[in-house]
């Protein structure tokens, strides 16, 4: 009994050894895990963070895809297509109006004999400027041909139709403002009889409107078809003027 109590009591400072150093890293262990939870806690926040840039990140990127095709597309870049910027395709929503106003008129001038046409995307070529290609639509050959095809006559009665065309259309988009003169030089002298008749036919209606449409021409024959004329005629004596019917 007494030995035993003798070993217990010469263990107790191993004992109280043992337990100190348990004590200790028990501490340290509660102060690693402590380290850990705040570095858990940091992690955690920036892996909160990461996920949010990565979010804007996305949201910006699918903006820029955005913004780029619409850039590609307003300045005639986008692969795979007609490669109009866009001044050129709303000059080509114009250009279609025009062309619509002036076939009205060359119905009647050049007897339905022709139609003038917008060139169709897909037909437009790669150099130079392309969408305000005009074409031909033959309805004799029922063809489309060049417009250098075109007669001397058939080439003013395209332009003459063009201008009228133009005009219209001037005038329709600015609401309040009226194309009230015209003036013409030259042209119907390239015209057959019968040509020549149907333009002025159609140059008179527009003179109906109560619009001044001046002609400047040397041919004779359309003389006598004006109603009113601005005779201009020089002699020995000089340059002479006047209105009226007055024949040299």
């Amino acid at each position: 009994m007494r030995n035993r109590r003798q070993e217990k009591n010469g263990n107790t400072p191993k004992l109280e050894a043992e337990l100190k150093e348990l004590g200790a890293q028990e501490k340290e262990i509660q102060e690693r895990a402590g380290r850990l939870s705040v570095l858990r806690a940091c992690n955690e926040g920036a892996e909160k963070e990461i996920r949010r840039q990565m979010a804007v990140r996305e949201k910006l990127e699918k903006e820029y895809q955005t913004v780029h095709l619409l850039y590609q597309t307003a300045n005639g870049k986008l692969s795979g297509t007609a490669g109009l910027d866009f001044q050129t395709y709303i000059q080509r929503q114009y250009f279609k109006q025009m062309i619509q106003a002036a076939n009205k008129r060359l119905k009647f001038m050049a007897d339905g004999r022709f139609f003038l046409k917008c060139r169709e995307l897909e037909d437009l070529g790669r150099q130079g400027e392309v969408g305000l290609d005009l074409d031909i639509y033959s309805m004799e050959t029922d063809r489309i041909r060049d417009v250098k095809t075109l007669s001397g006559g058939e080439s003013f009665m395209a332009a003459l139709s063009m201008a009228l065309g133009m005009a219209d259309v001037i005038q329709n988009a600015a609401g309040n403002v009226r194309l009230d003169t015209m003036f013409i030089d030259e042209g119907f002298g390239s015209l057959d009889e019968e040509s020549r008749m149907r333009a002025v036919r159609v140059l008179q209606d527009l003179a109906g409107e109560k619009r001044l449409i001046g002609i400047i021409s040397h041919v004779t024959e359309l003389k006598d078809q004006m109603e009113r004329k601005l005779i201009v005629w020089k002699d020995e004596k000089g340059s002479h003027i006047r209105w009226g019917n007055f024949t040299l």
